[in-house]
């Protein structure tokens, strides 16, 4: 790994190459990252085993060369991820990781800005158990040295001296005074791996916590909620006599009453964009929730041609297949990590599906964009129009909008009995609060009802006019 770092660089961007290539496999970037990781950590178990119970000091520095190789093998990788200006190639042949350094520099970027993500850092210890690993660390003048000990024969031992404890004898020589301190420090150092291991351990379980405090058993949204709360400007006044909401924020406390906001993705940016101004029009609305989020969105338009389930996703932690890693599959808190992840899994899916569901159980065409989901909730009643053209039209919160239910009621009879049955089974899983004047048994009567009015398109109307 370069160390090399100038003093006026920029801050360090970490890069993580994708675990697969274009062709399905797994990436060459992401597999070096792993044998730079693996290398790292060989070196850490050489250097605890050398001058303890072997003498690894040759074999050590090989392996420490070679690692060195893999560690820049992994750095120039992250720069080519990071697609930093590079100048041209020198030669036809692979370029190796020193060439690659040279030609970010000669173009004129820094190689120490970007490094691979490599997790080369160690956990903190006790400053306690460093100072006593020093305290039972004696420096040898020469850790190559020759035993001063003698064989059987009288001949002078050809072993090397155990490093680290200030000794002049191999292990099997050693006087009362050196094995005393070779196990003096063969404690400090157990202690520290342990203390090491310890931290590590802890650190896995805090991160497991803390993603299961976080994303629970829903998917999660990073910028919005993907079911908004009830606005802290908008609340119940219940219990305050001579205070009144004005109709805008009645219109909103009814709508959160209605349970929508539960059911339809990324309604929070709507609802975001009406809290700041109650009546606009579908431009205007777009350019309000563009700018809630200016680094996901330059414009309205952008907005509205966005995905519906943009930014909605499970919680994304990678962690390895069941089986891989036992340590880790062993360890509770990554157990109740993994169950909540797959619970999110299966809700983000139910989720998508359901929506999908009601969507046409609604007689409506499929929701793909932001637009859509606007022209949806216009077409069920929650936005209305205050009359004028519909390029211009000043849209606004409906005063009692309809409630699912309400809906499905007016619609089902358009749908396969089997779309609503779907639809219907979904906002009782999703706990959609039930209307008050249209109990859910007369809705599910429709699944059992083939039979359609003669005047079918009056009843509709009706039905509306009625909610």
């Amino acid at each position: 790994m370069t160390r090399f770092r100038p003093a006026n660089s920029l801050p360090v961007r970490t890069i993580t190459p994708p675990r697969r290539d274009r062709h399905g496999g797994m990436s060459p970037a992401w597999l070096l990252m792993q044998a730079a990781q693996l290398s790292w950590e060989i070196r850490n178990v050489l250097q605890l085993i050398n001058g303890m119970r072997l003498n690894l000091s040759e074999e050590l520095q090989v392996h420490s060369e070679a690692s060195d190789m893999l560690l820049n093998a992994a750095h120039a990788t992250a720069i080519m991820e990071a697609r930093l200006p590079l100048a041209p190639a020198w030669g036809n042949g692979p370029p190796r990781a020193r060439s690659i350094f040279a030609q970010a520099r000669e173009a004129g970027t820094e190689p120490a800005e970007v490094r691979p993500d490599v997790d080369l850092t160690r956990p903190p210890v006790d400053p306690q158990i460093k100072r006593d690993l020093e305290a039972a660390y004696h420096e040898d003048p020469d850790p190559d040295a020759q035993c001063a000990g003698a064989t059987l024969k009288k001949d002078r031992c050809a072993k090397t001296i155990v490093t680290g404890i200030g000794s002049q004898h191999c292990a099997s020589h050693l006087t009362p005074a050196e094995r005393q301190r070779r196990d003096t420090l063969r404690a400090a150092q157990d202690r520290r791996m342990q203390a090491i291991q310890d931290a590590m351990e802890e650190h896995r379980a805090r991160l497991a916590s803390t993603w299961i405090d976080r994303y629970g058993n829903h998917p999660h949204r990073v910028e919005l909620p993907a079911a908004p709360s009830r606005p802290l400007q908008v609340v119940p006044l219940y219990g305050h006599p001579g205070l009144t909401a004005d109709k805008d924020e009645q219109a909103m406390l009814a709508l959160f009453d209605t349970g929508w906001l539960r059911l339809c993705p990324r309604s929070a940016e709507i609802v975001d964009a009406l809290l700041q101004r109650p009546r606009a029009t579908t431009t205007g609305l777009a350019d309000l929730a563009a700018a809630k989020a200016p680094e996901r969105w330059s414009s309205g338009e952008q907005w509205l041609e966005s995905d519906i389930w943009d930014g909605i996703r499970p919680p994304g932690l990678v962690l390895p297949a069941p089986g891989e890693d036992p340590e880790l599959d062993e360890h509770p808190a990554v157990q109740e990590l993994r169950r909540h992840m797959n619970a999110g899994q299966r809700a983000w899916e139910l989720w998508q599906v359901g929506f999908e569901s009601m969507v046409e159980a609604c007689d409506d065409p499929p929701i793909d964009t932001m637009a859509d989901l606007l022209a949806f909730w216009q077409d069920i009643g929650i936005l209305v129009s205050d009359g004028r053209e519909a390029d211009a039209a000043q849209w606004q919160l409906a005063a009692l909008p309809p409630s699912p239910w309400r809906v499905m009621y007016a619609r089902g009879q358009l749908v396969p009995s089997h779309v609503l049955a779907a639809a219907l089974d979904w906002l009782l899983e999703r706990g959609s609060p039930q209307d008050r004047d249209l109990p859910p048994r007369e809705v599910f009567s429709l699944i059992l009802s083939s039979a359609k009015p003669a005047n079918f398109e009056s009843a509709i109307v009706t039905a509306q006019a009625a909610s």
